[in-house]
């Protein structure tokens, strides 16, 4: 039988109820209860979700900044695939598991982007002479694409490549421009760059937030 707290409308946790074996409860979870969520698996699901999101985003930022991006990379995923691996064997949903894993991991991989967004904010643009060009041909694909080694105007060398503005037609000795971080913490490149931070992370904090909802909602639905 499942009885609510007195005055709460929230739903409590079903004593010697008998487990829910049907495909839907394996997919999805059991989410045993009535009416709105037990306040118990609402503020695990939360903390859990939360914490999970801040730690994978924390560390990879981190990363990015310091320079230390495959560390950061293994925590981020260490840290979402070891959410998933606790969800896993508590029962939580399969498809929920697998989305927590999944966007855990998409997420770890694409926060150190956000050296865009920090270029975007403080770098400068300089010129570059292209001292080599480097074809590249991708086996089953008619695709070539080229890559440009360059150095500044005054012949110091930069240790990252050009590739966006480095086409077939580019030779040694035309000049290119790159993004250069005045810190020297975020490598230069030559990619195309957000206008603001803020246009270039918006969409990094809705999958931040999509990572912790889908933890929380897998809380929620323990419910045996």
């Amino acid at each position: 039988m499942t009885d609510a707290y007195p005055g709460s409308g929230h739903g409590e946790d079903r004593l010697g109820a008998v487990p829910d074996t049907s495909y839907r409860a394996l997919m999805w979870g059991p989410a045993g209860f009535t009416g709105a969520p037990p306040r118990r698996l609402m503020v695990v699901g939360a903390v859990l979700g939360r914490g999970v999101a801040t730690v994978v985003v924390g560390s990879a930022v981190a990363g990015a900044l310091t320079g230390h991006r495959l560390p950061a990379l293994a925590a981020g995923i260490v840290v979402a695939w070891g959410a998933a691996a606790y969800l896993f064997f508590t029962n939580a949903g399969r498809v929920l598991v697998a989305a927590v894993a999944l966007l855990g991991a998409v997420l770890s991989w694409w926060v150190p982007r956000v050296t865009d967004e920090v270029l975007a904010e403080r770098g400068e643009a300089r010129s570059v002479v292209v001292t080599g060009v480097h074809t590249h041909r991708y086996e089953g694909r008619d695709y070539v694409q080229n890559s440009c080694t360059v150095e500044l105007l005054d012949g110091t060398p930069v240790t990252a490549e050009a590739w966006r503005t480095c086409t077939l037609a580019t030779t040694v000795g035309d000049h290119l421009e790159m993004v250069f971080d005045p810190d020297g913490v975020v490598a230069p490149t030559d990619r195309s760059l957000p206008v603001s931070a803020a246009e270039g992370g918006w969409r990094l904090a809705g999958l931040a937030l999509l990572l912790a909802a889908v933890c929380s909602v897998a809380v929620v639905r323990l419910q045996p």
